[in-house]
């Protein structure tokens, strides 16, 4: 199959067109990734003994907040892989 020069030409627009399209969708995802979806302050807390991920949660989120979102940003802010924390631990807490 042979094409003609405005054939190449279309492919090659084409071409650009989609390369543009996934960079565009690209770019948007990387700037949307690892956002936590508030533009809030966030503080620093020092864990005391025998505070859990659960109660520093709930000590930082606001008024009708559920705990488990607010526990899923602390885990996000301080690149948490499970819920273990320990006493004298500091953790970026949303401010709330």
């Amino acid at each position: 199959m042979r094409l003609t020069v405005r054939g190449r030409r279309v492919l090659v627009v084409l071409a650009l067109v989609i390369a543009t399209a996934i960079s565009v969708g690209i770019g948007a995802w990387i700037g949307t990734a690892g956002s936590s979806g508030s533009a809030g302050e966030v503080v620093t807390v020092t864990v005391a003994p025998g505070e859990t991920l659960w109660t520093v949660a709930g000590a930082a989120a606001a008024p009708g907040d559920d705990v488990r979102d607010v526990i899923a940003e602390i885990a996000e802010l301080n690149s948490l892989v499970g819920a273990d924390i320990r006493a004298g631990q500091q953790l970026f807490v949303p401010a709330g």
